[in-house]
């Protein structure tokens, strides 16, 4: 409440001072002439324009990110053709990222993500930490297919770099405030201070919260186990938050040189959106013979169900803190007027105490003492440390990129995993390692805490070198790059699987390199049009998990692609055709004997196609709309056998725009709508037959709408007030679901939220 206070005082006072400039925006960036925007992007380590650069890229400024309310990765899925964004279960600061077929659904340090994730250029070497808001997004990018040249490693369905806003080193306040259903409160506050010579600073703070969307029936029940964990407490709801984040960033503007330091901090409070019982795997409930919680023993039973709940019980989900800091340098000094060395530094520290996580659909009590099919507890630890050169040049025709990277990471993940155990109570819960130590009682025979579950440590290493020139003439542009990677991962093995309970303790060393090439041919019909084809191959980094080396996924991409500004650029269209040929598709899954475990199958093929158009007929009427189709067709892996894609096969979004005439005061209304369809889906990598039914994700259509009154006089300075819904027809359907060898568990969406917005800016 202190928080709530303290934004809406924030607001106040915003509103309450004499207006003296307006900050620019980015939309006002690289505008063109007339007709659509020009969005500015970065796809190729440079500053181009959208439609210049030859690559299937989505490019979103500052306007388009509050109209779509795109705050973090999180929100990212929205229009993006062919991009697929969940909210898994195992933590609530972990989406889940599908582009083009290819995952971020790893959750271990020792494995990486096939889509790579940036904050100003930095790379994120955790996708599980994502869930997050960043307090002062400028723009997004979102390239899709292989960026393995520019980009690097683990980039093979492609990238999403988020750039926070520099200095503007004039003097602006911008202040917005939020109340909505669900007691959602939300503010945020942006000050840009006066250049002082050659520096400039901004500085932002945002607090958002929410009470959460499913009610638990079993609130406030404590557990205290031994460190690291401590004593957690069942939450009062699921799906809620309590985010704080804080940025700052400062320019030094030396002409030929320029340094900026930009800083960003979350501090996340959250509870999962709660895991349901959608119904049990009959291989398990026919081996164990019918165990206590399918009998109705003492506790707070509620039977399987795949329509929403709102309440469910368990009893050992608790809140999730996430603390999340990063910094970055990039300094830039022109050697001459074609050329430009560059560093690009990075610091990021990811702690995250997931807490308990109950996934067996119910609360109980066998024999006077707290019950549990399958449940968590979980500690987790992260830093990396990047470093990046580059030397960018042009001569004539020519222009040329030569880099080099370096990455470090560490992490160590404490997580056992409760599998029909009994927990004592009066005293400290310490997990089995093995059979004979620890505390819990086993019911199902198994040996220990850690043989689903794990406590490891890694140490990952990366260096690369790449080069990439391109030609350009008005007619056609060549371009094409290589890079060369290496990588040295490390894994310590405390505990996991039959570790140490029949088996020692290890270290277990791994390396892998890689080279990787990209080709493109453009033709440029005008200024306006042009069509490219390009070749482009990428490398997902092999590792070890639980001791076992798995091999590294690499990818062979074609992509055709049409850029065009049509009927004097009030029409906009972008289209591509792609196919991937990828191998040693690594696919991460779990069961509650044999934990987390790589499914490899041995080839993919993703072929598909991208359109997005928009179009602007008049100043006061705007139209959007995206649309992919992904066919991908996976090998049967050796050992689990059939292997899912589980990306959609169609994404479509449409939004369309109004601003109304001018009134007296020279205030308008805008209205905005919004409609994104997701197609139906599978959830789980493992085809099972008796379960696919309840994995299977509907088919849905969401719809926002948002409607407002901009540029309205107050207080010596303007305000926009927005009236706005999202699930607008509160939909209430699947959005994760997995087989877990026991009970098959789901989570379903967020439904409708509504609210109003009032925003200053002077």
């Amino acid at each position: 409440m202190n928080y709530r206070l303290a934004m809406l005082a924030c607001t106040i006072l915003a509103g309450a001072q004499p207006a003296t400039a307006f900050a620019q925006t980015a939309g006002e960036e690289g505008a063109s002439q007339g007709g659509i925007q020009d969005i500015v992007v970065t796809a190729r380590r440079s500053e181009e324009r959208l439609q210049d650069v030859p690559v299937a890229v989505t490019g979103y400024n500052q306007e388009q990110l509050a109209a779509l309310d795109i705050q973090g990765f999180g929100d990212i899925g929205k229009t993006v053709p062919n991009l697929d964004v969940q909210r898994q279960f195992g933590s609530a600061s972990a989406p889940q990222y599908y582009l083009r077929g290819v995952s971020t659904g790893t959750l271990k340090f020792e494995a990486d993500a096939g889509i790579g994730l940036y904050i100003d250029g930095i790379y994120l070497g955790r996708p599980a930490g994502t869930a997050f808001d960043l307090a002062d997004v400028e723009r997004v990018e979102v390239l899709r297919g292989p960026q393995g040249t520019l980009f690097g490693r683990n980039s093979t369905g492609g990238a999403i770099n988020f750039i926070t806003a520099a200095p503007s080193g004039e003097f602006g306040v911008k202040a917005q405030g939020t109340v909505g259903n669900y007691d959602r409160y939300s503010g945020r506050i942006t000050v840009n201070l006066p250049a002082l010579g050659p520096f400039s600073a901004r500085v932002s703070y945002l607090h958002d919260e929410n009470r959460g969307y499913v009610d638990n029936l079993t609130p406030g029940r404590t557990f205290t186990f031994a460190e690291p964990f401590g004593t957690v407490t069942s939450a009062k709801t699921f799906g809620a938050e309590n985010t704080d984040a804080f940025s700052a960033a400062v320019r030094f503007d030396g002409g030929a040189f320029t340094a900026d330091y930009k800083f960003d901090y979350t501090d996340k409070v959250s509870t999962q959106l709660g895991q349901q019982l959608l119904g049990y795997d009959p291989s398990f409930t026919a081996g164990v013979g019918n165990p206590p919680f399918y009998t109705g023993a003492p506790g707070v039973f509620l039977p399987p169900s795949t329509t929403r709940r709102d309440a469910l019980a368990l009893d050992l989900t608790t809140a999730s803190h996430l603390k999340i800091q990063g910094h970055s340098l990039t300094l830039a000094y022109d050697l001459s007027d074609d050329i430009t060395i560059k560093s690009i530094s990075g610091y990021r520290k990811l702690d995250e105490f997931v807490g308990g996580n109950d996934i067996d659909g119910g609360a109980y009590i066998v024999g006077g003492l707290p019950f549990t099919n399958i449940s968590s507890i979980e500690d987790r630890h992260q830093k990396q440390f990047t470093q990046e050169v580059q030397l960018l040049g042009k001569m004539g025709n020519l222009d040329w990129v030569l880099g080099g990277f370096y990455f470090r990471e560490t992490g160590r993940d404490n997580n056992p995993v409760f599998i029909g155990v009994l927990f004592p109570q009066g005293v400290t819960i310490v997990p089995r390692t093995t059979p004979t130590d620890g505390n819990t009682i086993d019911i199902f025979g198994v040996p220990s805490d850690y043989l689903a579950g794990a406590d490891t440590s890694v140490r990952n290493k990366s260096i690369a070198g790449y080069a990439h020139l391109g030609y350009k003439t008005d007619a056609f542009e060549v371009a094409g790059g290589i890079r060369y990677t290496k990588d040295d991962r490390r894994e310590v093995v405390r505990a996991a699987g039959l570790v140490p309970a029949f088996a020692p303790p290890g270290t277990y060393d791994v390396s892998f390199d890689h080279w990787d090439f990209d080709a493109t041919a453009t033709w440029i019909a005008s200024s306006d049009i042009r069509a490219y084809a390009r070749f482009a191959t990428g490398y997902l980094s092999g590792g070890v998990l639980g001791g076992v080396e798995f091999r590294p996924e690499t990818v062979k991409s074609y992509e055709l692609g049409l850029k065009a500004d049509l009927i004097d650029r009030t029409l906009r269209l972008n289209a591509a055709v792609f196919r991937s040929d990828r191998r040693n598709v690594q696919t991460l899954s779990f069961s509650a004997s044999a934990g987390t475990f790589i499914i490899s199958a041995p080839k993919a093929r993703e072929t598909g196609f991208e359109l997005e158009l928009t179009a602007q007929p008049s100043d006061n009427f705007s139209f959007n709309a995206s649309y992919g189709y992904l066919d991908a067709k996976l090998a049967d892996d050796p050992v689990a056998g059939p292997v899912a894609s589980l990306a959609p096969k169609n994404t479509l979004s449409v939004g369309a725009q109004y601003d109304s005439p001018h009134f007296s005061n020279d205030s308008f209304l805008q209205f905005r709508v919004d409609g994104f369809l997701k197609d139906k889906r599978l959830s789980d990598p493992i085809v099972n037959a008796a379960t696919a039914s309840l994995t299977t994700l509907p088919s849905r259509f969401d719809i926002n709408a948002r409607l407002s009154l901009v540029d309205l006089p107050l207080g010596g300075t303007k305000a926009k007030i927005s009236a706005w819904v999202q699930n607008l027809t509160n939909n209430k359907k699947l959005e994760f679901a997995r087989n877990l060898s026991t009970n098959v568990i789901g989570n379903f969406q967020v439904p409708r939220t509504y609210g109003l917005d009032v925003g200053f800016e002077f």
